[in-house]
């Protein structure tokens, strides 16, 4: 049930703000504890309608919406009815919590909170709310602080997390049978176990139990399918009905290496039917380096191996929840000019296979963009050339298609005995001086033989081992006997031994110091203790030395505490045990005879090496060797005590998110990324990071990490985001809608010569002369010209590439960056059009040349989808008329819409403009 009441506005000097109802209400309800009174304080807004609404709710020029700013929750009968004949107040809240509704509120003003007096609460309100905190979107517990003011405690004492859906989350659509019947005819390989059959299916589009001890306890390795099936083009302004033709994929799976695909060619059925409201899926086929589609099995299928030889000690945990908790970022781009398509993502946790021995599941996700739109103006307007890049933009997201994706998981048993022990014995051989390949192919050799052999084979066996030990002593013996001649040379020889203070050195060095092994990856932090002892009889104040300040002392006894508590580590903690001085190598530490305590050592790199690629991906180079950090404890008499050696295996990070940003080139680059909602001393204020990226000539493309930590000792982030920042050549181009401008642009050739093809990403409403390839000589410049004809106005950003087809390389980006103004009108007109089925309606009007020669002329429509022309190109004697015959289709529901008629001569100036408002009723 649900009442509408209106209130009235009441406010004096002395009393606080109050809402008051006018005349009386009773509710008659029953006596049960189970049922509230839901209170919720709503705004009326209205805008109004801009021209580019497709079909508005109503004819009128403005709309009205509604908006959530309070709620209160009241419970009568979960108490004993002891409120009858008294005043109950009831505080009305706000702010970034759950709601009975779901919808958006407002936040909690502090300061309004502070100066008004505390409300007396009526009975079941508190119970009331905390029934409506508990249901959670997502496992994120957001508890507040203990010294939290009271002001901030009335948002709750608890937050969940609401459920926020970012531009490229994973948005799962439904296709028809027909559409998957037509996707399964084409023949894609299954996904089978490790026995032939065929894995178990899994519905996304359900929930998924989580048992993470079963994950760990599974001894099976992992390994994980993507299978590209299909792609299913979605019709958009400026492009025609067959783009895109090619495609690839790029996305990072876990800590493996980024992929960039194979181009993949979208297949249509010649026979099939397509049906402008249900487009049919697009197999995927790859194409050959010569360009022909291969043939054989359809769509695209990558592999990835996670197994205890991939995976470091302790790491299974952290990957499979990786799998649970994570969606993998995929990017689709247009093969052919190189241009962004758009992305996606899809969740990893349907690839948990809970003990079983194979899982799949059939994905239909979203592909979105962004299009940033300014305000138009209009052609007369006075402001006209004083419009400014900082002018408000509008965000829209765009959906370019839909990629189906099959994910899947089979278990692997792992490596037999005969593998294990092989594995073991090459390393121990690759320890050795000399003869290593040769004595680990006879070792292996005669172990295969010896593995291979049946069970109740047990003289062969001894034989097998006697060899083994015979070309053992032998090998030994040729062994030992080079070295004593390579060492009776190296005494021969004194320019190349050391000299013997040096190796006494080296060898007192080597035995006070301590090796420690470490996998680290890109901004988490690695916590060890390293324990000191006072070897001598006195007192002794140790400085420590890093030669490197990614590895530290933690010196803050917080900080001490906090590391310990994560890495639980039952070892003693001392307050205050450090004392720094300035100028001194590091702080210091006092130590009494013969004593030992532990030095909290603290590894945490925010550094990586990656190049910076001029195409679409960017590789990131993985070390193969280690890097050596050494810690210090000198005595007072500047003499080490101790070395403590850090021996640090750099390992791929996992990225959560990945931001393509386009700017123009030798531009400082400012922008700003939201976080979701998390602890704040401001609730309900909105927390933004921002970036300033230096600018690089075009086509540079910058890439690097953001790190976002939620613990104030940045332990480990919480989410690590890779931003591209594609830096293009801006050109900036005023036009008007329905109109052609010329815009010309100039193409620098580089070293060699190139095969150069333009290309851009609105080919209905850009047009690049030269049109097909061209000879890009070296060193040369070439003229190019754009042709623009926008049919929507405001400011908007598009883009052209010049790409070498030969090498399917980017030369050159350029950034269009077109403010498009609305067109003066002649004439306007009202057209009322039946909804629902029919042959639509048609209408005519008439036009005068207003020339004395005759003259062609072609009509154009900004919604070519609702409006047809008769004839679109016409000729007329001076001064006659003509009638122009319109044809308008039916729409499934009611509204109403403008559109614009453009009356064009042969160059495609703007001769006349018609303003035709259809209603559909």
């Amino acid at each position: 049930m649900c009442v509408s009441l209106c209130f009235f506005f009441s406010s004096t000097s002395s009393l606080p703000q109050i809402l008051g109802l006018r005349s009386s209400l009773e509710l008659r309800l029953t006596n049960h504890q189970a049922l509230a009174i839901i209170f919720q304080l709503e705004y009326v807004f209205s805008t109004p309608i801009g021209r580019e609404t497709m079909l508005s709710a109503t004819s009128t020029s403005r709309a009205a919406f509604l908006h959530s700013l309070r709620w209160g929750i009241w419970c009568p009968f979960q108490e004993p009815a002891e409120w009858k004949g008294e005043e109950i107040q009831l505080v009305l809240q706000g702010g970034a919590k759950p709601n009975p509704h779901g919808a958006m509120v407002y936040s909690t003003e502090v300061s309004a909170k502070a100066q008004s007096p505390a409300p007396i609460s009526a009975p079941g309100t508190a119970q009331a709310c905390s029934a409506v905190s508990n249901f959670a979107h997502l496992e994120m517990d957001l508890q507040q602080r203990g010294g939290d003011s009271a002001s901030l405690h009335d948002e709750g004492d608890q937050l969940q997390e609401l459920p926020f859906t970012p531009v490229h989350a994973p948005s799962v659509v439904f296709s028809s049978r027909s559409s998957l019947a037509h996707l399964f005819s084409a023949g894609f390989p299954d996904i089978v176990d490790s026995s032939g059959q065929v894995a178990d299916v899994l519905d996304p589009t359900e929930p998924l139990p989580f048992d993470p001890n079963r994950e760990e306890n599974d001894l099976q390795g992992n390994l994980l399918v993507f299978q590209f099936l299909a792609f299913t083009r979605i019709a958009a302004p400026g492009v025609g009905p067959d783009w895109p033709e090619n495609i690839y994929f790029t996305f990072q799976f876990y800590r493996f290496p980024p992929v960039t695909s194979q181009r993949l060619k979208l297949l249509t059925g010649d026979k099939v039917q397509h049906k402008a409201s249900n487009p049919l899926p697009c197999v995927l086929a790859s194409i050959n380096k010569d360009g022909t589609v291969n043939t054989g099995s359809p769509g695209l299928q990558l592999q990835f191996r996670v197994d205890d030889s991939f995976l470091k000690p302790g790491e299974k945990r952290w990957f499979l929840r990786y799998l649970a908790l994570h969606a993998m970022h995929i990017d689709i781009w247009d093969s052919d000019s190189l241009l962004l398509i758009g992305s996606t993502a899809i969740e990893l946790k349907y690839m948990l296979r809970q003990c079983k021995s194979a899982v799949q599941a059939l994905h239909e996700v979203e592909v979105l963009t962004t299009d940033y739109v300014g305000e138009d103006t209009l052609l007369t307007n006075p402001d006209l050339g004083r419009h400014s890049a900082s002018s408000p933009m509008t965000v829209h997201t765009i959906v370019r298609g839909r990629l189906h994706i099959r994910t899947g998981n089979i278990g692997k048993y792992r490596k037999t005995q005969l593998q294990l022990y092989c594995s073991i014995v090459t390393f121990l051989l690759w320890h050795n001086n000399t003869n290593v390949v040769k004595k680990a192919t006879i070792l292996l050799s005669i172990l295969n033989k010896l593995f291979l052999n049946k069970p109740d084979d047990s003289d062969r066996k001894l034989k097998c081992m006697a060899a083994v030990r015979e070309r053992e002593a032998s090998e030994d013996a040729k062994t030992a006997k080079v070295a004593a001649q390579s060492k009776k040379a190296q005494l021969a020889n004194p320019s190349e031994a050391k000299s013997k203070a040096e190796s006494i050195a080296n060898m007192l060095s080597q035995a006070i110091t301590t090796q420690h092994l470490l996998y680290a990856s890109l901004g988490s932090a690695e916590y060890m203790e390293f324990v000191l002892k006072n070897p001598f009889n006195v007192p002794q104040t140790v400085t420590i030395h890093s030669d490197d300040p990614e590895l530290s002392v933690i010196t803050n006894t917080e900080e001490w505490r906090y590391f310990k508590a994560l890495t639980r580590t039952p070892t003693p903690l001392e307050e205050n045990m450090f004392h720094s001085e300035q100028g001194a190598p590091g702080p210091r530490v006092y130590l009494r005879p013969k004593e030992s305590l532990h030095v909290p050592l603290k590894y945490q790199s925010f550094l990586c090496d990656h190049t910076m690629a001029l195409q679409v991906w960017c590789r990131i180079k993985v070390h193969s060797h280690s890097m050596f950090y050494k810690v210090t404890f000198k005595a007072e008499d500047g003499k080490p005590m101790a070395i403590c050696q850090v021996n640090v295996e750099p390992t791929p990070h996992v990225v959560d998110q990945t931001f393509r940003l386009y700017h123009p080139e030798l531009c400082f680059l400012k922008k700003a990324i939201r976080l979701p909602v998390w602890h704040d001393p401001a609730p309900g204020e909105p927390q933004d990071v921002y970036l300033k990226v230096p600018g690089s000539p075009s086509p540079h493309i910058k890439m690097f990490f953001v790190m976002v930590f939620t613990d104030k000792w940045m332990a480990a982030p919480s989410q690590i985001w890779q931003i591209y920042v594609h830096f293009l050549e801006r050109v900036d181009v005023s036009c008007v809608t329905g109109q052609r401008s010329c815009q010309s642009l100039v193409l620098r050739g580089t070293q060699a010569i190139r095969k150069v093809k333009c290309f851009s990403s609105h080919p209905g409403e850009i047009e690049v002369d030269p049109a097909g390839v061209f000879v890009l000589p070296p060193a040369a410049v070439q003229e190019l010209q754009l042709k623009v004809q926008p049919w929507q106005a405001g400011s908007r950003f598009l883009y052209v590439n010049a790409v070498d087809v030969e090498q399917q390389r980017l030369v050159t980006a350029w950034l269009l960056c077109l403010n498009v103004h609305r067109p003066v009108l002649s004439k306007a007109f009202e057209v009322c059009v039946p909804v629902g089925g029919g042959r639509g309606s048609s209408r005519k009007i008439t036009y005068t040349n207003p020339y004395t020669s005759s003259r062609t002329f072609l009509l154009r429509s900004d919604h070519p989808d609702l409006l047809q022309f008769k004839e679109d190109k016409f000729q007329i004697g001076g001064g006659e008329s003509y009638t122009i015959g319109l044809r308008f289709a039916t729409s499934q529901s009611p509204g109403s819409v403008d559109i614009l008629v453009y009356v064009n001569n042969l160059e495609e100036k703007t001769e006349e403009t018609f303003c035709v408002k259809v209603n559909y009723s």
